[in-house]
């Protein structure tokens, strides 16, 4: 049991690096636009933005190194609960505050800030509590493989599922 649980934190652990990874590559390559996205949110005075954007970036990068290093795993479980569930907050906050037609600013497609992103930080942020709570034993190589291989496959359906989210907004209007 032990293993299969090493097993699982090692697969959502390289899930989470990958999403975390996209969305510090993200805010490094568009970065004003991501500055963009913060100013819309208007939860900072705009000259706040770009900073806040540098600061949010080097905690992903601080918290992509912590979960990679299995003696700080948990630690790193923790920093991505708060992200998450710190990103769902702001969006909620813009959602009662009637701005409903921003980009969440999260990286990959498009995604206006919903019920929908919300949802989903929720499930990113259960997921990075289960690295913080799951044991950071080490695996062997041949189960590496696998918990690669499988956090890949969530990938791929984590990138199709946005992929089909980018799309919600149109869908409700009838434009598609």
């Amino acid at each position: 049991m032990a293993a299969l649980a090493s097993l699982a934190s090692v697969t959502v652990t390289s899930f989470l690096v990958i999403v975390l990874a996209r969305a510090v590559w993200h805010k490094v390559e568009r970065f004003l636009e991501t500055v963009g996205f913060a100013q819309g949110y208007g939860l900072v005075p705009e000259a706040w933005a770009a900073p806040a954007v540098r600061l949010l970036t080097g905690v992903e990068v601080a918290t992509i190194l912590a979960l990679i290093l299995p003696v700080s795993r948990p630690f790193g479980g923790f920093l991505a609960a708060g992200l998450f569930s710190g990103y769902a907050a702001i969006m909620a906050v813009a959602l009662v505050q009637g701005r409903s037609r921003i980009d969440c600013g999260c990286g990959g497609l498009p995604q206006i800030v919903s019920v929908f992103t919300l949802g989903r930080n929720a499930v990113l942020t259960l997921l990075a509590l289960s690295v913080a709570m799951l044991p950071a034993a080490p695996v062997p190589k041949f189960d590496v493989a696998i918990a690669i291989a499988g956090a890949l496959v969530l990938v791929a359906i984590y990138t199709i599922i946005e992929r089909l989210a980018s799309h919600l907004p149109y869908i409700r209007q009838g434009d598609l």
